[in-house]
């Protein structure tokens, strides 16, 4: 790397700081060339007298002002196309043109990064990467995650191809509609609140209550009640399907991040006192907390009991994530994570669970 001034960028701080800059020291110093790191200034000089600059594009405003050599966008796929154009004008340091480098998984052929990198324009070159290539990987790891996605995201994911979604992530008929589910199948019911009444031109989130089932490695989704109702009916409604349920079918929420969440979520738990209820926060985004049940239902292991809820149902989870709503898909999430980590629990483990729920 010739002497000049240089960006690294991430979509965000927290990127930066946690996976781009220490990537780069990583490399750097394997090769010796590092001479000093600021951190507090996210700043890294080489050997070479090279300076490079470490910044965070969650605003693409942030990477005006200097004049570049070269630039790297890690996971630029997660940028907007106004990043790239705004770094892009800026490789020009000394009167020279400087180079560009993106890093990134594809997000289909309607996003930004195909139409720049992969369709063949002048002055591009498209490198792609397999995950089952890489060999600081271990060796399961390709198929413990492949087992977690629908094979179209998995060619996204692992294969890294531009690939067009075309609708919603699921298929109809991924999806047998049974009469019943086994009578010892293990149960839960999740809630994802959204304790907001409909107004005009308004259509509000959902409050949605999944009933799962597990038996020999079949999922069952026996039934889902929601509504769009203020949090005295959400309360009720929570309330009476908890009675229609029986007590024997634990109950778990998702724990609402702030304040306001985290009092709506511990009243639920006071209302529910004589069930095994619980609350947990949700980690990672929507469609990632998706892929597990996904994956499943794909290779024909989910299936829906009989009801006048599977319609909507059907309707929702084909949609996603381009619908208008993800509420059902956020609650089936929720449900599927509950019953997995009840299965990890020994039986002892388990019923110290509950006696802790109650």
């Amino acid at each position: 790397m010739k002497k000049g001034l240089y960006g690294c960028y991430a979509p965000t701080y927290d990127m930066v700081e946690q996976a781009s800059m220490r990537a780069l020291l990583d490399i750097g110093r394997g090769l010796g060339i590092v001479t000093d790191v600021n951190r507090s200034r996210l700043t890294v000089r080489l050997s070479s007298g090279s300076e490079i600059l470490c910044r965070s594009l969650d605003d693409p405003e942030h990477a005006r002002g200097p004049n570049l050599s070269g630039a790297w966008l890690d996971e630029a796929s997660l940028m907007p196309r106004e990043a790239f154009e705004i770094v892009i004008a800026s490789l020009r340091q000394g009167g020279q043109q400087g180079w560009l480098s993106a890093t990134f998984t594809p997000k289909g052929r309607s996003h930004w990064t195909y139409e720049v990198f992969g369709q063949g324009r002048g002055d591009t070159a498209l490198y792609t990467a397999r995950t089952r290539d890489n060999p600081f990987l271990p060796s399961e790891f390709y198929d413990t995650v492949r087992a977690q996605y629908p094979g179209h995201l998995a060619a996204q994911e692992l294969e890294g191809e531009f690939i067009d979604i075309e609708g919603g992530l699921a298929k109809r008929e991924w999806f047998q509609i049974v009469d019943a589910a086994p009578a010892n199948a293990r149960r839960v019911r999740y809630w994802d609140f959204a304790a907001t009444l409909p107004v005009a031109g308004r259509d509000p989130d959902w409050t949605v209550g999944t009933l799962l089932a597990e038996s020999d490695g079949i999922w069952y989704v026996l039934d889902v009640v929601r509504v769009q109702a203020g949090p005295g009916s959400v309360e009720a409604l929570v309330r009476q399907t908890a009675a229609l349920d029986g007590p024997d079918v634990p109950i778990s929420m998702e724990q609402e991040p702030g304040a306001a969440g985290k009092l709506f979520t511990a009243a639920m738990i006071k209302a529910l006192a004589s069930y095994a209820a619980r609350a947990e926060p949700a980690s990672g985004d929507k469609a990632t907390r998706a892929m597990p049940w996904l994956a499943q239902a794909e290779a024909g292991n989910v299936k829906l009991v009989r009801g006048p809820w599977c319609a909507a149902w059907l309707d929702e989870i084909t949609a996603f994530p381009g619908g208008s709503h993800d509420d059902q898909v956020d609650s089936m999430s929720g449900a599927y994570a509950a019953l997995v980590q009840s299965s990890s629990l020994t039986e002892s483990e388990l019923l110290e669970a509950v006696r802790a729920w109650r």
